[in-house]
């Protein structure tokens, strides 16, 4: 059980095409210098950025969806390239439009890592999804305390209701499993 909460980082990047400048779900670009008034919580008018929208529609060249077989293979191929980054790797979730992962990270820029682990997963699926697969970059947040670290887990865990394939460790994929057997 970790006890450096903030050397945790939860982990959120796109496939490619999937979040556009423009997107109606809310958006902010990389220096906030354009960011709608909403979120994917609370999404913004539709017509807000409607030009830009439509302007990213029309120049994105490929919008990558990942298909149900292909989504367990890259969740482990991501767990693998962390670990042999010796990252301490707590579950990851891929589902057809994006992922997570909590990582153990400590101090380090967790950016560049999961930017590997991407490149990684790419490289060993080019034969069923050629070419680039991932959006640009990732969402890191730093986890503030043992309360945040379990619901994040919980939350990321949760993507499998949607038709996300999760990788955990063996130790907590079978607890997971024993958990959910159960009848109370």
């Amino acid at each position: 059980m970790p006890t450096q909460w903030n050397d945790w980082v939860h982990a959120m990047w796109s496939a490619r095409g999937q979040r556009l400048p423009g997107d109606a779900r809310g958006f902010r670009d990389h220096d906030h210098r354009i960011h709608s008034s909403g979120d994917y919580r609370s999404p913004p008018p539709e017509s807000e950025h409607e030009g830009l929208r439509r302007h990213a529609r029309a120049i994105t060249k490929r919008v990558v969806f990942f298909p149900m077989e292909v989504r367990p293979r890259l969740a482990q191929l991501v767990a693998e390239k962390l670990d042999t980054l010796r990252i301490a790797t707590r579950i990851v979730a891929i589902d057809a439009t994006h992922a997570h992962a909590l990582i153990h990270v400590g101090e380090q820029d967790a950016k560049p890592l999961i930017a590997r682990a991407k490149q990684h997963a790419s490289v060993h699926v080019r034969e069923r999804l050629p070419g680039s697969i991932w959006g640009d970059g990732c969402h890191v947040v730093r986890v503030e305390d043992e309360g945040h670290w379990r619901a994040t887990v919980d939350y990321i865990a949760d993507h499998a209701n949607r038709g996300a394939s999760i990788w955990e460790p063996e130790k907590f994929a079978q607890r997971r499993a024993n958990q959910s057997g159960r009848r109370d």
